[in-house]
């Protein structure tokens, strides 16, 4: 075989072998992005519920410590800023803060 036509089949086999790696790679992100799609969503959906029982425990006691208060506003700026949720516990919070410190714990 000439080293034209050997280095025409080689950079074609090269050629398609890139050509099928970069598909796979590319294949590869795609499902890494929907993973973390869903991993975002189920950390967003559990960050939520812990904001709301959270938050309705202390409106049924009817006070929180200055802590607490503190580590739920914690909460909810990670849910809010950090995990990009919508105003679902906006209501909540609101309630929490109108809510009288409690001092004796």
């Amino acid at each position: 075989m000439s080293d034209v036509v050997l280095a025409a089949l080689l950079s074609g086999t090269l050629g398609a072998a890139l050509i099928a790696f970069a598909q796979f790679l590319i294949a590869r992100q795609d499902k890494k992005k929907e993973k973390k799609s869903v991993e975002r969503q189920a950390l967003c959906a559990l960050v939520l519920y812990t904001i709301q029982d959270t938050a309705r425990e202390f409106l049924k006691d009817g006070s929180a410590t200055i802590d607490e208060k503190r580590q739920l506003h914690q909460w909810h700026d990670l849910y809010h800023n950090g995990l990009g949720g919508n105003g679902d516990a906006d209501a909540l919070m609101k309630a929490v803060d109108l809510l009288p410190i409690d001092v004796t714990q």
